[in-house]
């Protein structure tokens, strides 16, 4: 009796290491599994995060653009509206013109800060593994930095053109 205690006693901890072991295993098995799923998760957050933040860069600097775009045209309009009436004032002339000097500092920051985003993201694209279709966004979105850019200019012109109407009221 006691060799049957002995042997169904060695045979219990013979099954809890078989057991132990294989439990062992499985747990590696899983914590590989989720390593990989966590790996593939990070990957793809990363490709979003890279998609989202190009796009805002871009987003940004044509609203930037815009508002400049905005406040020029307002600025000329309001000179528009006093050469209407023919009323010439010195003091306003100034500070329009001071204002027609800092917008074209700024359009020069502008310009730079444009030509560096965009190198930004064309690296981007190149680095980064997006779609076809997410690379032709981008790209499409730069160039219309560029058409914005155009208008800016135009939109400077413009204000220079209808400062000098406003001078010559004198």
């Amino acid at each position: 009796m006691k060799k049957v205690i002995l042997f169904f006693f060695i045979s219990l901890i013979g099954l809890g290491n078989i057991t132990a072991q294989t439990s062992n295993s499985l747990q590696t098995q899983d914590l590989n599994v989720s390593i990989d799923s966590l790996s593939t998760q990070l990957s793809s957050l990363q490709h979003d995060y890279d998609f989202l933040y190009c796009s805002h860069e871009v987003n940004l600097m044509q609203l930037e653009i815009r508002d400049l775009i905005n406040n020029i045209d307002i600025n000329s309009n309001a000179i528009l509206i006093n050469c209407y009436h023919g009323r010439f004032d010195v003091d306003l002339y100034t500070a329009y013109r001071d204002n027609y000097n800092s917008i074209l500092e700024l359009m020069n920051t502008l310009k730079e800060k444009t030509e560096t985003i965009q190198v930004a993201v064309t690296l981007k694209t190149l680095t980064s593994d997006f779609s076809n279709e997410e690379i032709e966004v981008l790209m499409n979105s730069c160039k219309f930095l560029d058409k914005c850019l155009s208008k800016l200019q135009d939109s400077s012109d413009y204000y220079k053109v209808v400062l000098d109407i406003y001078k010559d009221l004198r």
